[in-house]
């Protein structure tokens, strides 16, 4: 008598959580495929990081630049800094959309092979582009 109130249980907590884990229609809800690596949601700050390549400067005057001319990149949650990971030791400064116009901090110089910031505390939704010193193109991984 005892197992057979327990199966009864058993399957009533069974019909419960299937009848929790229905949709609107009554169907079980089917498990979807995991957020794609570039999601804010699917990976920690670096890891995985993207791989970019600047765009070349055409003189002392107009440096090499990361996105492309015209458009920027916006800061996330997954990071709280703009992080970069350079081929080659390099100078970046960051350029932050300030109302209508740009303003860009400092030059920092960035070690090859290891993770440096950018620009540090940035607020999410921050829209930025990147300028490397000199007019060759700058190359290594990115994450913000």
């Amino acid at each position: 008598m005892a197992a057979a109130l327990l199966a009864m249980a058993s399957a009533a907590s069974t019909a419960e959580a299937v009848a929790s884990a229905a949709g609107p229609n009554g169907t079980a809800a089917a498990a979807g495929p995991a957020p794609e690596s570039g999601s804010t949601f699917a990976r920690a700050c670096t890891v995985d990081a993207p791989r970019f390549t600047s765009y070349a400067g055409t003189g002392s005057n107009d440096p090499a630049y990361w996105p492309a001319r015209g458009t920027y990149a916006t800061t996330t949650s997954r990071c709280a800094d703009i992080n970069l990971k350079l081929d080659t030791t390099r100078s970046v400064r960051t350029c932050f959309k300030s109302g209508s116009s740009w303003t860009c901090n400092g030059w920092r110089t960035l070690s090859s092979g290891s993770w440096g910031l950018a620009a540090k505390d940035v607020l999410d939704g921050t829209k930025f582009f990147l300028q490397f010193s000199g007019t060759a193109r700058a190359s290594g991984l990115i994450d913000y």
